[in-house]
């Protein structure tokens, strides 16, 4: 006996009871199934942290009852599909990765769960940081928007909690162009052009009022809605003033008819549901029907994200001027020079200095500029936490499958040499050690894909606020990432342990 060799023994593959292996299968794929539908049915359901742990948990566990039922079930199919396993060196491969897999089921899964995370960690922050910037030209096509509180001694109640005093409160009947004029600051003088509109609200138009006889219905389905939150509405007029200066779509009415803008799908899906049962609005004693059955696209306050969960437009004659609650200026700079911008948005917040602002409230800006370099932070951040966690991730798992792979290459190398001595040539051997080695990189993978087709479902639900228009550009690059990085460890691992299975002269 040779004593170098005596501690290399093949390992012994284990034949699983295939009737449990099945059982436990069936039983992963009724924990996925559910994960999956948990994930993906109503994110509004998920209330808690717990609720989205469940589903986690739940996949998890999942993931490995499927690699340990697999490591049971893959030589028994094999050894009945008879022409199949005694095909070429088709018995010493499947043989080979069934004594591996029954060893590593742990690892697998924690393998699997990695580039489960990889997958939708990159594409979301990607998608987020992509769509965020282009929304900027689209969601941000102003300079400034300045936004004036009115008439806040109507709602004391509703706005004491916010800091105001009684003398804000008292004053708060200037629009936005006269507060500043009020602090010896004439903001229009630094625009080429502007224009002015309000909106309203009733307490006789909530969201309880515009779903109609849809109510219950909606209010069981999403139950976590602010239903008595006051409707913002504009006339007609002036919302298509706005959408002109923004250059987006203009709307015309009948005089009994009302239209929803809004531009924040969730909320989009809902109101959708009432205009789609044709739900009447009673407003300052008028009736109004929907002229459309779903919401249209638009929007007033400016952002890099999706932010317009409605406006109802009426028509101008039916609205009634002493429930006005804001004003707003709109306008674009005379200049385009960065500098100067920040010296004018300067001068503004330091207006807060003025004595007179503890007697008025000055008006609430939303500029551009403030926009994109917000934008470009929070970018800069995601695409740091994408790349750095996704990329760690997805390099970690394909050198820990690689060294796996070049480990038991070198505790093979005998059995190689066996095979060429019963007469397989090397370009056999190499074609097993190809398929082996990729079957190894494969099975994970499969599995990873069809849980991120579930997570990155779930995350565009989570991140709709900032948009999914660059979810496929997302969705390639990553692609692209992982072919490189995951693909180039599978080449190396094969490359190098062909080298080490060769035959030794």
């Amino acid at each position: 006996m040779n004593c170098n060799n005596k501690d290399k023994k093949s390992e012994k593959v284990k034949l699983k009871n295939p009737i449990l292996c099945l059982i436990l299968f069936a039983i992963a794929v009724v924990l996925l199934g559910k994960a999956y539908y948990m994930v993906t049915s109503d994110i509004s359901k998920l209330e808690e942290v717990k609720d989205i742990i469940i589903p986690i948990i739940m996949g998890s566990f999942g993931t490995f009852l499927v690699f340990f039922s697999l490591s049971g079930l893959i030589i028994r199919v094999a050894l009945f599909l008879k022409n199949f396993y005694y095909k070429k060196l088709n018995s010493f491969i499947i043989r080979q990765f069934s004594s591996k897999i029954n060893t590593t089921v742990l690892s697998s899964t924690i393998i699997c769960l990695m580039l489960f995370i990889t997958i939708c960690l990159l594409s979301s922050c990607l998608t987020v940081k992509n769509s965020m910037n282009a929304n900027i030209k689209k969601l941000a096509p102003a300079d400034a928007l300045f936004t004036q509180n009115m008439n806040m001694d109507k709602y004391y109640d509703n706005y004491s909690d916010y800091g105001y005093n009684d003398l804000q409160i008292k004053n708060s009947h200037y629009t936005a162009k006269e507060m500043f004029q009020l602090f010896n600051f004439d903001i229009t003088s630094y625009f080429k052009e502007y224009i002015e509109v309000n909106t309203y609200a009733t307490p006789n138009l909530t969201m309880n009022n515009t779903l109609g006889s849809l109510l219950d219905y909606i209010r069981t389905n999403f139950p976590f809605l602010a239903y008595d939150t006051k409707e913002p509405i504009m006339k007609i007029s002036d919302y298509n003033k706005v959408a002109k200066f923004y250059g987006i779509d203009e709307y015309s009415l009948n005089a009994n008819e009302y239209i929803i803008v809004a531009d924040f799908n969730s909320m989009v899906k809902i109101r959708n549901l009432a205009l789609e049962n044709n739900e009447k609005i009673n407003l300052f004693g008028y009736t109004l029907k929907p002229k459309y059955s779903m919401c249209q696209d638009g929007f007033l306050e400016m952002s890099s994200q999706h932010i317009n969960t409605g406006i109802i437009v009426v028509p101008d004659n039916v609205v009634d001027e002493d429930y006005l609650v804001y004003n707003h200026l709109i306008g674009n700079y005379k200049t385009s020079d960065k500098e100067e911008i920040l010296k004018i948005e300067n001068a503004i917040n330091n207006l807060d200095n003025d004595i007179k602002a503890s007697k008025y409230l000055l008006p609430s800006g939303q500029t551009k500029l403030a926009i994109k370099e917000a934008t470009v932070g929070l970018s800069s951040m995601l695409t740091f936490i994408g790349l750095y966690l996704g990329i760690i991730f997805l390099i970690s798992s394909a050198a820990i499958l690689g060294l796996k792979e070049l480990s038991e290459s070198i505790d093979n190398q005998e059995k190689f040499q066996i095979l060429r001595k019963i007469g397989v040539d090397n370009q056999m051997i190499n074609k097993a050690l190809f398929r082996q080695i990729a079957i190894f990189f494969m099975l994970p993978l499969i599995l990873v894909l069809i849980h991120s087709i579930f997570g990155i479902s779930f995350a565009v639900q989570i991140l709709e606020v900032f948009g999914n228009e660059e979810l496929l550009p997302s969705i390639i690059t990553t692609a692209i990432f992982l072919i490189i990085i995951y693909g180039g460890y599978f080449l190396i691992t094969y490359y190098c342990s062909k080298n080490i299975t060769k035959e030794k002269y």
